[in-house]
């Protein structure tokens, strides 16, 4: 795989887009460089590669070069640049472009996450899908929620949010979340977020899992407070939720 073409390409999109670069900087608060592509623009790149193969890197598509599939996906996170922001998410999002067997994927996956640095390299490549309620991903997502790495924790956080809140599995998210040992500041911000989404699925059942003496004060403060600033619970629920914080800020 041609990575210069591809890096071409995406120095290319970002062309007259400064002030936004310097914006998703900020934003997204990763080591790596950040050329400013937009995300919609990234993703027709990466559903372009993966149709017309490397050589619609150039823009026209018109090129005999055969579609993507794993192992040239594999090849591609071996050999980019790791130090470039869109490079990395181009990866994720050629894994979920990509038809593949679950079995391939996860392994893909375990390939992108070791090059993640920020939580929009999780956030964006994350997808809502019903193959994601298989076992096999539930399982995968628990095993990252016990990983070192913050960004690993995420991604298995953002998994059970996107995926399994459902009344069926609520209980067992929150069970797993328990379990979460890691402190970093983006898997906390996640499991807040994925509480705040939980009660619009099962109000009830979320605000006595936040009761629970276990989970983190700073985690159960944010959580209340994203379902505060919401609009879409109802009055009834906001004064519930108003009690709730003030008893969790005292």
């Amino acid at each position: 795989m041609d990575i210069a073409a591809v890096d071409q390409t995406l120095r290319q999109l970002a062309v007259g887009d400064e002030k936004y670069a310097a914006f998703q900087r900020r934003i997204v608060n990763t080591n790596k460089r950040v050329y400013g592509v937009r995300t919609p623009a990234l993703r027709h790149l990466a559903k372009q590669l993966v149709r017309y193969g490397i050589g619609a890197a150039g823009g026209d598509g018109n090129n005999e070069t055969p579609p993507l599939n794993a192992a040239a996906i594999r090849i591609f996170l071996r050999e980019l640049d790791e130090t470039v922001y869109e490079q990395v998410l181009l990866g994720g999002l050629l894994i979920n472009y990509t038809k593949m067997n679950d079995e391939t994927m996860i392994d893909l996956i375990r390939c992108y996450l070791p090059l993640v640095d920020s939580w929009a390299e999780i956030d964006t490549f994350v997808e809502r899908r019903a193959r994601f309620r298989a076992d096999a991903w539930w399982n995968f997502a628990c095993e990252n929620l016990h990983q070192d790495g913050e960004f690993f924790v995420r991604y298995g956080v953002i998994m059970l949010m996107s995926n399994f809140l459902t009344l069926d599995s609520m209980s067992r998210v929150f069970t797993e979340l328990r379990t979460i040992t890691h402190d970093g500041y983006y898997v906390k911000m996640a499991i807040a977020w994925l509480y705040a989404e939980a009660a619009l699925v099962s109000f009830d059942q979320t605000m006595n899992e936040l009761r629970n003496t276990r989970i983190d004060v700073w985690i159960k403060k944010k959580a209340l407070q994203k379902m505060k600033e919401s609009r879409r619970f109802t009055p009834e629920q906001q004064a519930i939720i108003a009690k709730e914080r003030v008893r969790a800020l005292t």
